[in-house]
């Protein structure tokens, strides 16, 4: 009996050895990097006015990174005035870069805040921008959020 006592506990021992290792062992990976490269005005759908953001979204690592999802906002003259999510999202290859587009909605009361601040400003054709996306991979995975700051002007959305 006690040669099986002792059996059990070097097993049970074991087991808590291997899996402390392997609950150690979280892939390294780079942070994916997310570059706006594109805004344009959609067609209005009723009172809504939707904004296709075209992203490019850079793999750094050696293996594709799969995406659950992506939650994203864009701020205007640091109104936060846009946000969206999407789920339908493409493989990630690796060290390669992958154009997803998403199309955001509007905060009105952010906007019409944008607008005052905008009438009291004079005629200004440059507009800062900040875009922020938290991305979620899967559970074994960190999610990352990045962001970017940039200018963009008034006439280049009109094409």
């Amino acid at each position: 009996m006690a040669t099986h006592a002792r059996r059990v506990y070097f097993f049970a021992v074991l087991a808590i050895i291997l899996l402390s290792g392997c609950a150690g062992v979280k892939p390294k990976l780079e942070e994916p990097s997310v570059k706006v490269a594109n805004i344009k005005l959609l067609p209005m759908q009723g009172f809504v006015q939707p904004i296709q953001v075209d992203l490019l979204i850079s793999n750094p690592n050696d293996r594709d990174l799969s995406l659950r999802g992506i939650a994203y906002a864009v701020g205007i003259e640091n109104f936060d005035v846009l946000s969206g999510v999407e789920n339908r999202l493409p493989i990630l290859p690796s060290y390669q870069e992958t154009p997803v587009s998403v199309v955001v909605s509007a905060n009105v009361i952010q906007i019409l805040q944008l607008a005052q601040h905008m009438s009291g400003r004079n005629a200004v054709n440059n507009i800062n921008y900040n875009f922020t996306a938290k991305l979620d991979f899967s559970a074994w995975l960190p999610s990352y959020t990045v962001t970017e700051k940039g200018v963009f002007s008034l006439s280049s959305l009109a094409q």
